[in-house]
């Protein structure tokens, strides 16, 4: 059998001839660097790890190391997904509510081609045929999901009334036909163990998700040891609000029914959101050397009825007032979306090479998550036990999203077992999804929930390492400054930024 490093040389062997590798006669090593990421991007997704390897990275400075750090990882997971024969970008099932051509097909931009879109509807199509034939189909529940989802779609093309808009309505009709027809059939376990090598596709998916090869069931033991550390501080605080009897989440969901944590006055909940913001900004002098501008707002209800669920709008966040949620969980969604999370970190990631974004894909929603647990550590909830409460239910929804997403798909929990330890982690959803939508998600997107919450967990455990390595040259000012510099990062490119900014 020909060796994997076989394979890898005779793929990449056809496309290097016209390729020029730097030498050091070259510009800088930095630029040379950036010069391949930005080419390999239109290169074959398997030899990307094989060229990357090629360039000598002893050329680079400590600094300019960090993004080759980066990529490596999610190149090498993204290879082996490419080389698979069903789930080659990374998503097991080529259509489901949550992924699919017909999603981008369906909004009928100005200057799409029908015909281009049929062709790549009717591309999934075909792919949904032959990965059955592989044994490949999408549990029952996840087509349930998806079901609606496209024949309001082929509605919603039917209604624009545009030139060939029937021909992508019969290939979205189609579809609906072919995964009615597997439905009947379709298994009700959601786990990728199921699947011809399953397990190692899991393995890569979650590699590419977070950049960095990764042990399934040591992240799931990590994250429940989380969850339950979590669960221990939001008893204390409960029971401080006199909330002593029951289970964490019959507690947790009894406090959210006070009748003085109902949202009242939407006014008032905003303002109480701003004078949050301000009192983080003032928390954050010496803490991040950046204050995002901008504040937050309202969604106009009609937004939040078509379906957006809050917004970034430059340097606002319009925060949906619609839903039903106590007073005391707005806090932290403040420090997420915001400031120091979303809204602030997108001031350090622009014009970033694609495939760093690619490769770092975790990163985004890793770096808010970790920002609600500085804005926590820093003081952001000093004084009000109720908002803390709310910041620990939304690290328990982050953190059970990992327990639940490799435990679906490593430890083999059923949908059912898997709703349940949801529910009996983080108690009822304090998010807009459903703990069933968000199981549900687990099966269609596996190791995306997962990725999300090791980045942050990641984030927090490498910045104590690097206190110890560094010693009194260690600042929180300086790790913020390295996380954030660069753009996103994977956790080998935060390591490697890590021992730059330090002189580790």
């Amino acid at each position: 059998m020909m060796h994997r490093r076989d394979v890898l040389r005779a793929s990449a062997a056809a496309v290097l001839a016209g390729f020029a590798l730097p030498s050091a006669a070259d510009e800088s090593a930095a630029a040379d660097l950036r010069r391949l990421v930005n080419r390999l991007a239109d290169r074959s997704r398997v030899t990307r790890p094989f060229l990357l390897r090629r360039f000598d990275a002893a050329r680079l400075s400590a600094r300019e190391r960090v993004l080759y750090e980066t990529l490596l990882p999610g190149a090498d997971a993204d290879a082996a997904l490419a080389r698979r024969a069903w789930g080659r970008n990374g998503a097991p099932y080529p259509v489901t509510h949550r992924n699919g051509n017909w999603r981008r097909a369906a909004e009928l931009r100005e200057g799409d081609r029908i015909r281009d879109a049929v062709r790549t509807v009717n591309q999934d199509t075909n792919l949904i045929e032959a990965n059955a034939r592989r044994g490949v189909v999408a549990p029952g529940f996840v087509i349930d999901a998806t079901l609606p989802e496209l024949r309001s779609a082929a509605a919603r093309v039917q209604t624009a009334n545009v030139t060939d808009g029937d021909t992508l309505v019969i290939a979205i009709t189609r579809q609906v036909e072919v995964l009615e027809a597997q439905r009947a059939a379709a298994p009700e376990q959601p786990g990728m163990w199921r699947l011809p090598d399953g397990d190692e596709f899991y393995i890569q998916a979650l590699q590419l998700q977070l950049g960095a090869e990764i042990d399934p069931r040591e992240a799931h033991r990590r994250a429940l040891e989380r969850c339950h550390d979590l669960r221990r501080e939001a008893d204390r605080l409960l029971r401080a609000q006199g909330f002593a009897h029951g289970s964490i989440a019959q507690r947790l969901k009894a406090f959210a029914a006070l009748d003085r944590f109902q949202v009242r006055d939407r006014d008032a909940v905003v303002a109480g959101m701003n004078a949050q913001l301000e009192k983080v900004r003032a928390l954050l002098q010496g803490v991040i050397d950046a204050t995002a501008a901008g504040g937050i707002q309202k969604l106009d209800p009609a937004r939040s009825h078509d379906g957006t669920r809050g917004t970034r709008v430059g340097a606002n966040y319009l925060v949906d007032m619609q839903a039903r949620r106590p007073t005391w969980s707005f806090a932290s969604v403040v420090h997420h979306e915001h400031t120091p999370g979303h809204i602030l970190q997108s001031r350090f990631n622009g014009g970033v090479p694609e495939l760093q974004q690619r490769y770092s894909s975790g990163y985004s929603e890793g770096w808010a998550i970790y920002a609600e647990t500085l804005a926590d550590e820093i003081g952001a909830f000093e004084g009000d036990d109720a908002a803390r409460i709310g910041f620990l239910q939304w690290m328990l929804f982050r953190t059970a999203r990992v327990v639940g997403d490799t435990g679906m798909h490593v430890m083999r929990w059923s949908r059912e077992r898997t709703i349940e330890q949801m529910y009996e982690l983080q108690g009822e959803s304090i998010s807009f999804v459903t703990i069933e939508d968000d199981v549900a998600r687990f099966a269609a997107q596996p190791g995306v929930s997962a990725a999300q919450g090791l980045a942050a967990m990641h984030l927090l455990e490498l910045r104590e390492r690097t206190r110890r390595a560094a010693g009194d040259r260690f600042t929180l000012l300086a790790f913020h400054d390295a996380a954030l510099r660069a753009g996103p990062l994977s956790p080998p490119g935060l390591e490697q930024a890590m021992r730059a900014q330090f002189e580790l």
